[in-house]
């Protein structure tokens, strides 16, 4: 493979030139899936914003210095695309090239620069997009979240594997609510091979949401409780196998993010592993906490962590009037999704890019599944239900939520 650092050597419009055919491809893809499926205007527009953002991420509000993985997946890309290295060869081998390989399928002919793999991501993120669009998932609110979320906003418009993991996650569990059993462990076994972490925290969960037809009836407060407790119990039974593991990861990820591995903080023992677990998923959503931020991006970053507490109280106080059942077993999903990252990850960066796949989640499915239109409309308590009753209620799709002003 030739060399490809010779583009850094280029000057600011000079790089962004080699770009504009994968700027206007995605473009293209909005403009017409726009037309075909007929998406608000707004919604156009920022999706448009979206597919020009990869042109003022990288290498201007962040230095391509920021996230040396740019540069791993950008080399690993050209690779595979010259033949230097095989796509199933880079599927067996580490997590770069297993995302470069799934990078190198998309229908892009060039990357060129390492801004170019940012606008490969976008075009992933513009397909999931229509795709949930028409799978009529969006309701008013979560469209706009999706749209306008900051942290999903900035690494979809980098070129990181974050965005594959969160749409393997979001197909399994969308083909999980369709009761879709047999296609549903194609995105799963794709989500193991690119990030592991996530099938382990996913795959029991949706084996139990379709086996035990939770999709139809939910899960009641008391088993949501009990679960919770028998989850901990667990924890603590399992402490003297999990604890090594744990404290492994937690070392390994500390000096991953640049610390000294004698410095950092062990498990001494189960007790302490169960209070890490009850502590550790709240602090990792929130951090840093304003007064931990050390620059201006922790400190946005520390706003945006509150705004979004703020909404995913706001969404859990009113699914938990349209649909308590259906809202509980969410809520066990991302109790048990981001305490266990919470055990093993410090850096606040990192925190970002790990948690926000599982707040898109969290946000996209109770509001479909609970029918969350609105955050601030009056509303009627509803029942606990069991069985299917649920399931009749009309749910307008985003189009007509849209047109409506809910």
């Amino acid at each position: 493979m030739r060399d490809l650092d010779w583009i850094m050597s280029e000057n600011f419009w000079a790089m962004r030139f080699y770009d504009m055919p994968n700027l206007v491809i995605c473009l293209l893809f909005v403009f017409t899936v726009c037309r075909l499926v007929k998406v608000p205007r707004l919604a156009e527009i920022t999706l448009i914003g979206h597919c020009v953002l990869p042109m003022f991420l990288n290498g201007v509000l962040f230095p391509f210095s920021y996230m040396p993985d740019f540069f791993r997946y950008w080399h690993a890309f050209n690779a595979i695309r010259s033949g230097e290295l095989g796509f199933f060869e880079a599927l067996a081998s580490g997590n770069v090239e297993q995302a470069a390989a799934f990078f190198a399928l998309m229908p892009f002919p060039l990357a060129v620069t390492p801004l170019s793999l940012g606008f490969l991501n976008t075009f992933l993120y513009l397909a999931l997009f229509f795709w949930l669009y028409r799978k009529n998932v969006f309701t008013n609110f979560s469209m706009w979240f999706y749209l306008l979320y900051p942290s999903f906003a900035l690494y979809t418009g980098m070129g990181l594997r974050d965005n594959f993991i969160l749409v393997f996650m979001v197909v399994a569990i969308q083909w999980a609510r369709e009761g879709r059993w047999f296609v549903l462990w194609f995105p799963l076994g794709l989500l193991f091979i690119i990030k592991f972490q996530n099938f382990f925290v996913l795959a029991p969960l949706l084996l139990a949401y379709t086996w035990f037809g939770i999709r139809y009836t939910g899960v009641s407060l008391g088993k949501g409780l009990l679960t919770l407790g028998m989850s901990f119990a667990a924890l603590l039974a399992a402490a003297p196998i999990a604890l090594p593991l744990v404290n492994y990861y937690r070392a390994a990820m500390f000096v991953e993010d640049g610390g000294d591995r004698a410095q950092v903080a062990l498990i001494s023992g189960p007790s302490e592993f169960v209070l890490e677990g009850l502590t550790s998923g709240l602090y990792f959503f929130m951090k840093p906490f304003p007064w931990e931020a050390t620059s201006a991006l922790q400190l946005i970053q520390s706003v945006e962590n509150l705004v979004v507490a703020i909404l995913l109280i706001l969404i859990t106080r009113v699914a938990w009037r349209r649909a308590p059942r259906k809202l509980v077993f969410w809520l066990l999903f991302i109790i048990f999704a981001l305490s266990i990252y919470g055990l093993v990850v410090f850096n606040y960066g990192t925190a970002a890019r790990y948690r926000y796949p599982f707040i898109v989640v969290f946000v996209l499915f109770v509001c479909s599944d609970c029918h969350v239109r609105s955050l601030f409309k009056p509303l009627a308590p509803a029942r606990w239900r069991s069985g299917r009753a649920g399931q009749a209620q009309s749910r307008p799709s985003a189009t007509r939520s849209f047109e409506k002003g809910n």
